[in-house]
C-alpha cells in the first residue's frame, strides 16, 4: 500500500511554500504520495511546472472552498529530457 503524506501550505508565503514542498519531496521514497494543500492558484501552477521538470508526477488536483489539494507521487514518472527548459546564451 502506498503511503500518503499531507502537507498544508495554506497561508505560507511564496516562494517558501514551494521550497517546503520540494524539500519534503526530496525526503520521500519512490511511490509515496505527497498531498499538498495550497490557497493560491498561481502557486499551484508554479508547483505543477516544477513537478513536470522532475521524476515526480501530479496524479490529482481537487478544489475545495478552503484551497486546492494537489497529489504528487514521488519518482513515478520516467524523466524525459524534452521536458527540460532549454537556455540559450547570447554572448
Amino acid at each position: 500500500m502506498t503511503s500518503k503524506i499531507r502537507l498544508d501550505l495554506r497561508g505560507v508565503i511564496s516562494p517558501l511554500n514551494l521550497l517546503k514542498c520540494k524539500s519534503r519531496l526530496k525526503s520521500m521514497e519512490k511511490g509515496e504520495i505527497l498531498e499538498v494543500m495550497l490557497a493560491d492558484r498561481d502557486v499551484v501552477k508554479d508547483l505543477i511546472i516544477i513537478v513536470k521538470r522532475s521524476n515526480d508526477e501530479v496524479i490529482y488536483t481537487n478544489e475545495a472552498d478552503d484551497g486546492i489539494c494537489l497529489g504528487i507521487q514521488k519518482g513515478s514518472r520516467s524523466y524525459n529530457h524534452k521536458d527540460q527548459v532549454t537556455r540559450t546564451s547570447y554572448v
